[in-house]
């Protein structure tokens, strides 16, 4: 009877060991991805501008993370009424975590009576927009939501209908709101 009891005590013993060994195998892995920051490269946001297209829905990647700027790129699309836009923007982010300086350009090619853009003769209006800004961003390294405001010269150039390259430029005040997530 004493060496049953003896045996069952080592098997007890054996099983604690085991099982405390079997829980940090498979919490180890568990704390390692803890660990390790996955950073949202994506965003789709939602943007209102006061010139041009007076909103636009659009898609901002990450590309690069550098030691003094991260960058990005943006394309974006807006329909309204007759008008299209497809504006497309490089960024530069200064900042870490949640917060973010914003340095940018944006050109923003906007074509009036677009349905008419490849018919004879000159039916629709051709105009570009430049957008040189400066802002902020809120936007969490792991994902969720996201949020910008810029503020900027609108550069405005409508070509006539007969000659692209001869085009008289007007500059305005500007700037922009955006919404949405990154993930």
């Amino acid at each position: 009877m004493h060496c049953c009891k003896k045996t069952l005590n080592r098997l007890q013993a054996s099983g604690k060991r085991f099982s405390i060994a079997l829980l940090l195998l498979l919490a180890l892995p568990a704390a390692g991805q803890a660990q390790d920051v996955v950073i949202a490269r994506n965003t789709v946001y939602v943007e209102g501008s006061s010139h041009g297209a007076l909103y636009s829905i659009n898609y901002d990647r990450v590309f690069r993370f550098g030691a003094r700027f991260t960058n990005t790129y943006r394309i974006g699309f807006s329909l309204l009424n007759n008008a299209i836009a497809l504006p497309l923007g490089i960024n530069f982010l200064k900042g870490d975590g949640f917060h973010h300086f914003e340095f940018g350009l944006t050109v923003v090619p906007y074509v009036q009576n677009y349905q008419h853009l490849f018919s004879a003769g000159s039916l629709s209006d051709k105009k570009i927009y430049l957008i040189p800004g400066i802002g902020y961003r809120y936007q969490p390294p792991g994902g969720g939501f996201f949020f910008k405001a810029m503020a900027a010269p609108v550069v405005y150039l409508d070509p006539p209908s007969d000659n692209f390259w001869k085009m008289d430029g007007k500059v305005y005040a500007g700037g922009s709101i955006g919404a949405g997530i990154s993930f």
